[in-house]
């Protein structure tokens, strides 16, 4: 989910990225209890109709919603008049580098979800796809510097409109008739059992172990925790801030340059003609700490800070490409020259991708699973800097580790080496 802030409403925001489903009105106190248990959430928004009820579903951190009310965009905008009065209408609302999507079809908000700018094009000709497959016209509208292809523009202004509309609420709790009676019974018993237990203590039970799934949940939190950074922004970001750094300094030459997820990158330059003092004396504070090899021939510095980026959204497990979609994916016209299973290769772009393997080692057993599960597998990818412009369009369910580049002695060019992680559910 994203959030953002509403203008003149300290403790209001709104949030994109809800869970949406339909019901019949009629009995939907049932259906968004089970709905809800599905989707794990804890909170939820409605609008309903005579027939249908349209519920978004979300479980909101307790620090996002301390003191705030928080009111769903998708549903401010599927009330709209000029949304309720067409077959289906897409709003993309941009915000710096990603892409706030709705689509309400028939009034029915079905898709509420975030994307990278970079990726928009292949989501909305997707999103094309399914309302052509419905036989239902879609309209575009939208908001941003960058968007195109718009049927009609649209303004934020309209998602203040009507300041009740989209509240979003935590789930009731349904107490049978019966509780108060059996609460009442149950106080009794408890009260003679704690009464028996002071007299004589029973030892305390041993904590049930963890099931499968338990244990799955908290490695996939502890993965996506950590820098998971999207390969298709911070690779080309890095790449850009390293070909504007100085090539040669104080006859030194630089060599290759290293960096991870996070941190700052770590540059090497080699001899070509100066000294030790020479380059110590032109390093800038940027560059330190400057380390000189015993070999008299190579120096490291500190390179450019790693930029924060958009991480791999789990959220979007739904949307990312299979292992099998991946490889086709990556296959572009250059690579069709694949000889290996396993590498995608053609003038030197090498793409190699590894078997994905369960994030939790342990081997569930007969019942264990419980829908599908995220799998992670190792990736590679080399080339030169004039093929780096693949490495924008990668999907966003791969992220980035490492990045090097290292200006080739045979007069080939800088050549890169990209590593990371991709992501598929199974």
């Amino acid at each position: 989910m994203h959030f953002e802030n509403i203008p003149n409403e300290k403790k209001a925001r709104l949030v994109f990225g809800l869970e949406w489903r339909a019901f019949a009105t009629k009995g939907g106190a049932t259906e968004r209890r089970r709905y809800a248990h599905e989707l794990d959430a804890t909170h939820f928004v409605e609008i309903k109709g005579k027939e249908e009820t349209v519920a978004g579903f979300c479980a909101p951190d307790s620090a996002e919603r301390k003191g705030v009310k928080l009111y769903s965009a998708a549903a401010r905008i599927a009330v709209l008049e000029r949304v309720r009065s067409k077959p289906a209408v897409l709003v993309l609302i941009q915000d710096g580098q990603r892409v706030h999507a709705v689509l309400v079809v028939r009034g029915a908000v079905r898709t509420d979800e975030t994307v990278a700018l970079n990726a928009l094009e292949s989501r909305r000709v997707a999103l094309e796809d399914e309302c052509e497959r419905d036989r239902v016209d879609l309209v575009t509208i939208g908001y941003g510097a960058d968007l195109v292809d718009l049927d009609e523009p649209f303004s934020v202004s309209e998602l203040l409109r009507g300041k009740g509309v989209g509240l979003v609420r935590k789930l009731p709790v349904k107490v049978p008739k019966a509780i108060p009676l059996l609460v009442i019974a149950v106080a009794v018993i408890y009260g003679a059992s704690e009464a028996i237990s002071y007299i004589n203590p029973p030892p305390p039970p041993a904590a049930p172990p963890p099931t499968y799934m338990q244990e799955y949940q908290t490695a996939v939190a502890r993965v996506f925790s950590g820098p998971v950074p999207l390969t298709s922004q911070l690779a080309p970001a890095l790449l850009d801030t390293l070909g504007h750094q100085e090539t040669n300094v104080a006859g030194w030459q630089f060599e290759k340059a290293s960096c991870g997820g996070t941190g700052s990158c770590s540059v090497t330059f080699k001899r070509q003609g100066g000294t030790f003092k020479e380059f110590d004396a032109r390093a800038s504070a940027q560059m330190r700490p400057v380390v000189f090899n015993a070999d008299g021939l190579h120096l490291q510095t500190r390179g450019p800070a790693v930029p924060h980026m958009q991480k791999v959204a789990l959220a979007q497990a739904k949307q990312w490409p299979t292992a099998q979609e991946l490889i086709k994916q990556l296959q572009t016209d250059p690579q069709r020259l694949s000889t290996k299973p396993d590498q995608l290769m053609s003038h030197g772009y090498v793409v190699t991708l590894r078997p994905p393997q369960r994030i939790l080692a342990r081997q569930p057993m007969a019942g264990d699973l419980s829908g599908p599960v995220v799998q992670a597998g190792d990736w590679t990818i080399e080339g030169y800097m004039w093929q780096s412009r693949l490495l924008a369009n990668l999907p966003d369910n791969m992220s980035l580790d490492t990045l090097e580049l290292e200006l080739k002695e045979d007069g080939t060019g800088v050549h890169f080496t990209a590593k990371g992680k991709y992501y598929v559910l199974l």
